[in-house]
């Protein structure tokens, strides 16, 4: 990438977490968060769209796993959504996650990462092919509200000690809605909307350099 322009959408495909992906990102926001004077925000921020591609890569992998073995996807209609989940955890071994990278480049089942400035706000959207379940949106927006609502991390733990889900998908986003709190971001900073084949992570950041980072 030999030149960024903060205006212009920058746009990286990823199959998995390599080194090249993280390069790309991180160079995109380096430019960005320097050129409005914001090189402390890059840690967090780039952990948090880090978050959000592998997400999109875990689901695209779920979703090739299970469409991969017609026992398993008459076995996924029966289970809860969380023993499905735990099902697909276990099975996540190194060696299963090669296979899935090899046939996600195969058929072309990709996480596109878009990332650009506008004004003093940074965008970063992610998305990925297919839906997510209603069990699944419905479990990660009643997480972000309730995250929301929460002062911290501590609390939100504390207010979900005994939420099944608790160990399962979403605490990522917990981590990265509790970093846009800390920069003052609208309640709207991070959304995750699902299309009929696509599912999106909306990311809006304040480029601000006046507020101190949580750690």
């Amino acid at each position: 990438m030999s030149k960024i322009e903060s205006h212009v959408r920058t746009r990286v495909v990823a199959y998995s977490i390599t080194n090249d992906v993280e390069k790309q990102v991180r160079a995109v926001l380096s430019y960005i968060l320097l050129s409005h004077n914001c090189a402390i925000l890059l840690a967090p921020i780039y952990t948090s769209v880090k978050e959000l591609i592998i997400n999109a890569i875990k689901a695209n992998y779920k979703n090739i796993y299970f469409e991969g073995y017609a026992s398993r996807n008459r076995l996924h209609e029966t289970l809860t959504y969380e023993t499905s989940l735990r099902l697909f955890q276990l099975e996540m071994s190194s060696e299963n996650a090669q296979h899935l990278e090899r046939i996600a480049k195969k058929e072309d089942i990709k996480a596109e990462i878009e990332l650009f400035e506008n004004g003093n706000i940074l965008h970063v959207i992610v998305t990925n092919p297919g839906r997510m379940t209603q069990t699944e949106l419905k479990n990660i927006n009643h997480k972000l509200i309730d995250a929301e609502n929460c002062r911290d991390i501590a609390e939100y733990f504390l207010r979900n000690m005994d939420d099944p889900t608790r160990e399962g998908a979403g605490l990522g986003l917990i981590l990265i809605k509790m970093m846009l709190k800390s920069l003052h971001a609208p309640a709207d900073s991070l959304t995750i909307t699902c299309e009929e084949n696509r599912t999106t992570a909306y990311l809006k950041v304040p480029l601000v350099t006046d507020v101190e980072i949580c750690a």
